[in-house]
C-alpha cells in the first residue's frame, strides 16, 4: 500500500519508517498452531493477501522479531535504496517465506542479498549498535499511543516531531490503498477534518 501511494504521490510524499515491537519478551508468543491463528489468516490476511495481489503464508514459527528490528536500524543507517531493499526483502522472507527472521544468518543473508554488509549486519545486531535507538522508537510508540501494527501517522512536513505526532491523521490497520491515499490529500491541502478522529485516537476512544 505504501509503495503504491509514494508511486501516486512522487517527491510530495516522503515515508519515515519507525520500530515496533509487537510482542517484546516476556509477552507470550501466539501458538502458531491456535485456533486463533488459523481463523485470523484464513478469514482475515489471506483473502486481503489475494486481494491485493500478495503471496503470503500462514506463519507456521512464533519469533521474536527484535533481531529483525535491529537489523533494519542497522540498514537505515546506509543506504536508502539498500534500507528499502532490505526492508522489503525481510516482509518477504517472513510472511511469504515463513522464514526465521530472528536468525542472525537468515538476516546476514537477506542483508547479503540488499547489498548490504552481512558480517557488519550481524555484527551490529550482535552488540546491541542499536539498541538505543529501538528503545527510542519503541518509547516514542507508547507515548503517541499506537498499540499495534500497522499504523501509520500522515501530516505536513515538520522538524518538530512531536508537533507532527500531536496533530498528525491517524491511519490504523491494513486498510485500503484509497484511505492512505485520502490522508495524503488531506495532508497536503491543509484539510484538517481529521482533528476529531485524532482526538479519539489520543485518548484511546
Amino acid at each position: 500500500m505504501l509503495e503504491a501511494v509514494t508511486r501516486r504521490f512522487g517527491a510530495q510524499v516522503e515515508v519515515r519508517w519507525h520500530a515496533y515491537e509487537l510482542r517484546p519478551s516476556p509477552v507470550p508468543l501466539r501458538d502458531p498452531d491456535s485456533d486463533y491463528i488459523s481463523e485470523h489468516w484464513q478469514n482475515r490476511v489471506l483473502p486481503m493477501a489475494a486481494e491485493r495481489g500478495l503471496t503470503m503464508r500462514v506463519p507456521r514459527r512464533a519469533l521474536r522479531s527484535r533481531p529483525a528490528l535491529q537489523a533494519t536500524l542497522f540498514a537505515r543507517g546506509q543506504d536508502h535504496a539498500q534500507f528499502e531493499e532490505f526492508h522489503s526483502r525481510v516482509f518477504r522472507a517472513r510472511f511469504a517465506d515463513d522464514a526465521d527472521i530472528s536468525d542472525l544468518a537468515v538476516l546476514g543473508e537477506i542483508g547479503r542479498a540488499a547489498g548490504l554488509g552481512s558480517d557488519a549486519l550481524a555484527d551490529a545486531v550482535k552488540s546491541g549498535a542499536h539498541l538505543e535507538e529501538l528503545e527510542t522508537d519503541l518509547a516514542l510508540a507508547q507515548a503517541i499511543g499506537i498499540n499495534g501494527v500497522p499504523a501509520a501517522l500522515v501530516g505536513p512536513d515538520t522538524t518538530d516531531f512531536a508537533a507532527f505526532a500531536g496533530d498528525a491523521e491517524p491511519v490504523i490497520g491494513a486498510v485500503p490503498e484509497e484511505w492512505m491515499a485520502g490522508a495524503v490529500e488531506r495532508a497536503l491541502s491543509g484539510d484538517r477534518s481529521h482533528a476529531r478522529l485524532r482526538r479519539r485516537f489520543r485518548d484511546g476512544e
